[in-house]
């Protein structure tokens, strides 16, 4: 773990330790009162400019994916009840999520219609028309930014035909870049190190600059300049997993892909 983390560090680890009933006011709140540091710092990356993309040190990537598993955790009571839960963490609200947020520089993002690039699928309702677009039905937490740097997607209900998005599927498949979540299997390129190495993850950056979306711009070439290290999956399924983070209709196994060298640049 790098020196810079251990603010999100200390904060992660009393979270999962507190017992009581009021987590935010006896937890987060003073570790705010604290965080000026986080707010500076966060703050110069939020007015960071690029062509299009600002460059970002590894370590600062470290720093940033902290800050996820913070924010991880305390979506996890947000979300719908799960019946065998690996995670416990004490209540919060979503105005005290969003007090987090906004107290350390991010904003809030409420986007108009569903797009995978701001919306994580938590739970679907399956309509009976195949092919009825996305519509986001509620969100249990909302998105998050820092300037043109996507923190965080909203967690959502969504409703759509099968075509769009698989009940079976969608709710129950991998999800990558992932920490924590109590509804379905996650998986980020922390697993399997150990205590204080895990910590050593690099933050996926994805950016709207310019009304064009890039999906995982710091991904590294596969080996001998090819596309994808993956070609189990087609072009189609290899974008639904960078975009979505998960497969949405995909029913091949989700388990054992490696969709960390993808990227992908859009118009929004």
């Amino acid at each position: 773990m790098h020196t810079d983390q251990q603010p999100y560090r200390r904060l992660h680890d009393d979270i999962l330790e507190y017992q009581g009933d009021a987590m935010y006011d006896d937890v987060v709140r003073p570790w705010l009162r604290a965080a000026d540091g986080e707010r500076r710092w966060l703050d110069s990356v939020r007015t960071r400019r690029g062509d299009p993309i600002p460059s970002t040190e590894t370590e600062e990537l470290w720093r940033l994916y902290a800050l996820s598993r913070v924010l991880q955790l305390l979506q996890l009571p947000l979300a719908p009840r799960a019946a065998d839960p690996s995670w416990t963490v004490a209540a919060i609200g979503t105005g005290e999520y969003v007090h987090l947020a906004e107290t350390l520089g991010l904003e809030r993002v409420d986007h108009p219609g569903f797009h995978p690039f701001y919306h994580e699928v938590v739970t679907v309702d399956q309509l009976p028309d195949d092919d009825a677009p996305p519509r986001v039905e509620e969100a249990h937490w909302p998105a998050l930014r820092l300037g043109p740097l996507l923190v965080s997607r909203a967690g959502c209900r969504v409703a759509a035909g099968p075509r769009h998005v698989r009940k079976d599927v969608a709710e129950r498949s991998t999800l990558y870049w992932a920490y924590a979540r109590n509804h379905r299997p996650v998986q980020d390129l922390s697993a399997g190190w150990g205590g204080n190495s895990q910590w050593r993850t690099s933050f996926r950056r994805d950016y709207a600059v310019d009304g064009r979306l890039h999906y995982n711009v710091d991904a590294k070439p596969a080996r001998g300049g090819g596309a994808a290290v993956d070609d189990h999956l087609s072009a189609g399924e290899r974008a639904e997993l960078l975009r979505h983070r998960c497969f949405v209709t995909c029913t091949k196994p989700s388990d054992d892909r490696w969709p960390y060298d993808l990227t992908l640049t859009e118009d929004l």
